[in-house]
C-alpha cells in the first residue's frame, strides 16, 4: 500500500499546472502558493476544529463569514478561500471491496485559479515528505485513488486528504452580476 501511495503522490506532483479557469499564470501561482500554505499550516497540522480556527485567524484573511455551521475565510486579492466545518462525505473502496465512508469536520482550501492538476500536485507536495519520513498522521494507509474529476484521494487510519469540487461565486458590486467557478479544493478530514 505504501508503494501505491508513493506512486500516486509522485504522479500527482508531476502533473502540469493547467485548468486555471482563465486566470493568468501569475495569479494562478500566487493562489497555488497560498492554497498549499493554508492547507498545510491550518488543515493538516491542526487536527481539531478549534486549532484550525486559531491557525486560520493568524493568517489574517480579509473576509471571515459563516456558512451554516462552517466558517469561511476568503482573500479576494489572492483568490483563495479556506472553509472549516462539516465536510461532505468522502469514500473509498478498501482491500475487500467494501465502500468505506469518512465523515466529520473538515478543513478545505481552494481557489478558482487552481485547477485539478495543480491541486493534485499541491496535495502530493504536502503529503510526500510526511509519508517518506513515516509521519504519525499518515500511519496505516487505507486507500488511494481519484474521483470522477481526476482529483486524488488518500485515506489513512485517522486522516483523509481528497480533492472534491467546490463552487466559488464572484459578484460585481456595481452591476450585481455574478459569475461562478467550479474548482477543486484540498479537503482534509482528521479522524
Amino acid at each position: 500500500m505504501i508503494r501505491v501511495l508513493l506512486l500516486l503522490l509522485a504522479l500527482a506532483a508531476c502533473a502540469p499546472a493547467s485548468g486555471s479557469n482563465g486566470f493568468g499564470s501569475g495569479l494562478r501561482d500566487i493562489a497555488a502558493q497560498r492554497v498549499r500554505f493554508a492547507a498545510e499550516a491550518v488543515c493538516l497540522n491542526n487536527p481539531t476544529r478549534r486549532a484550525q480556527e486559531r491557525a486560520a485567524a493568524r493568517l489574517d484573511f480579509p473576509i471571515k463569514d459563516r456558512d451554516g455551521r462552517a466558517t469561511v475565510y476568503a482573500n479576494p486579492g489572492t483568490l483563495t478561500f479556506l472553509r472549516i466545518g462539516p465536510a461532505p462525505e468522502q469514500s473509498y473502496t478498501d482491500d475487500r471491496g467494501q465502500r468505506r465512508v469518512v465523515q466529520g469536520n473538515g478543513c478545505s482550501v481552494g481557489s478558482p485559479a487552481v485547477g485539478v492538476e495543480l491541486a493534485n500536485r499541491l496535495a502530493g507536495e504536502i503529503l510526500a515528505p510526511r509519508l517518506v519520513d513515516g509521519s504519525d498522521i499518515l500511519e496505516a494507509p487505507r486507500g488511494a485513488g481519484t474521483n470522477l474529476e481526476g482529483g486524488v484521494g488518500f485515506f489513512f487510519e485517522g486522516l483523509a486528504v481528497t480533492l472534491p469540487l467546490a463552487q466559488t461565486m464572484f459578484t460585481d458590486p456595481e452591476t450585481g452580476e455574478s459569475i461562478a467557478f467550479d474548482h477543486p479544493v484540498i479537503l482534509i478530514v482528521h479522524g
